[in-house]
């Protein structure tokens, strides 16, 4: 059943074995706060997301589908599988990036425009 998650009408299941997926990454510079937005970035929903933070010295923070932030610690790394994810917020030490790399499954548009137009456009 679709539900709505921040604005996006979201109609995957995290666990399909149907439903193909790849892989995207992103490296957050030290210092920076950043928010990815899946179907903004990449048309398409997070299903696993993996967060290092290669700041060995300070800690970073990260928020998910708009949840509090929550801190990792320096050198730490954090999983989040089996979900649907829209927004991934990353606020990095001042001494390394965080890296991101996530599992990501294409959004299903109903219209052919809505599945053909670029994410430029």
């Amino acid at each position: 059943m679709p539900q709505n998650m921040l604005g996006y009408i979201v109609n995957v299941l995290p666990k399909d074995p149907t439903v193909p997926s790849t892989y995207v990454s992103d490296i957050i510079a030290a210092g920076a706060t950043t928010t990815i937005e899946y179907p903004a970035q990449y048309r398409a929903v997070a299903i696993s997301v993996g967060i290092r933070n290669q700041d060995t010295v300070n800690a970073c923070q990260f928020s998910v589908n708009g949840q509090p932030l929550v801190s990792l610690s320096a050198g730490g790394g954090e999983n989040l599988n089996d979900m649907n994810i829209v927004r991934v917020q990353i606020v990095a030490g001042a001494g390394g990036a965080v890296h991101v790399f996530s599992q990501v499954t294409p959004m299903f548009y109903n219209t052919e425009a809505q599945r053909f137009r670029t994410v430029s456009q």
